[in-house]
């Protein structure tokens, strides 16, 4: 009983701290002409060097804490990001900033898809047909600060020598038997959603901000059913 009560407290810590960062991420579109983040900058450190700053660096100063963004119960945590490591970060002759970030949560980093453009970098707040159903901010056990529907289900690991490789799904906070997952809209609001439930039916927008039925047909971006890679290869026992 001791070990469930934990781990619920745990849940709820996780959900709390997605509210809080979605109410930053809020606080920054208000400061930013209504402009999301890109899910990462290159910049350079005090001392010249050159490093990376992330989506999360961006909303950190509305928020005051990097704790927010480590999540309590997803293993992949325990381990810095794609702009905090620096092994990876040395591949690229760069080297880490002065906040690091855990792993857990990513940007949707897609604004070429909800603008059907592929040389669209950045979208702003006011472009969305239904924020209130459109995520923004969600878990997974990559590496990498962003993530899409184009990223599948395999486990797999995320660079040479990754400490997790043997992870079972990288999508997910590890939570409710792997079958849902904290998400954060384009409202601010957060919530628990199922896997299945973010992939949504035929005929409506899903949670991603696509309609699945329609990705055959986009105009001068053609087929690209490819996005839908996270639905395609969604486990049956994680829906």
């Amino acid at each position: 009983m001791f070990a469930q009560a934990k781990a619920a407290a745990k849940t709820t810590q996780s959900l709390s701290n997605m509210k809080q960062i979605g109410t930053g991420l809020k606080i920054y579109l208000g400061d930013n002409d209504d402009v999301y983040p890109q899910r990462k900058y290159d910049i350079f450190t005090s001392t010249g060097a050159k490093s990376q700053i992330s989506w999360k660096g961006m909303i950190y100063p509305y928020v005051k804490s990097t704790a927010l963004f480590t999540d309590t119960v997803n293993q992949a945590a325990k381990y810095p990001d794609d702009t905090s490591e620096p092994t990876l970060l040395a591949i690229d002759g760069k080297v880490p900033s002065g906040n690091l970030f855990q792993r857990g949560y990513f940007l949707a980093d897609l604004p070429f898809m909800w603008k059907k453009d592929w040389g669209a970098a950045t979208i702003s707040d006011t472009e969305f047909e239904n924020p209130a159903n459109t995520l923004v901010i969600g878990e997974h056990k990559r590496v990498w600060v962003d993530g899409g529907p184009y990223l599948d289900w395999t486990p797999s690991a995320n660079y040479p020598g990754d400490p997790i490789t043997g992870m079972k799904y990288p999508w997910g906070g590890n939570k409710w038997d792997n079958k849902a997952m904290v998400l954060v809209f384009h409202d601010s609001h957060a919530k628990r959603a199922a896997n299945s439930a973010i992939c949504g039916k035929d005929n409506e927008l899903n949670m991603w901000g696509y309609q699945r039925n329609q990705l055959n047909a986009w105009g001068a971006m053609g087929d690209v059913q490819w996005l839908d890679t996270f639905c395609q290869t969604m486990p049956a026992e994680v829906r």
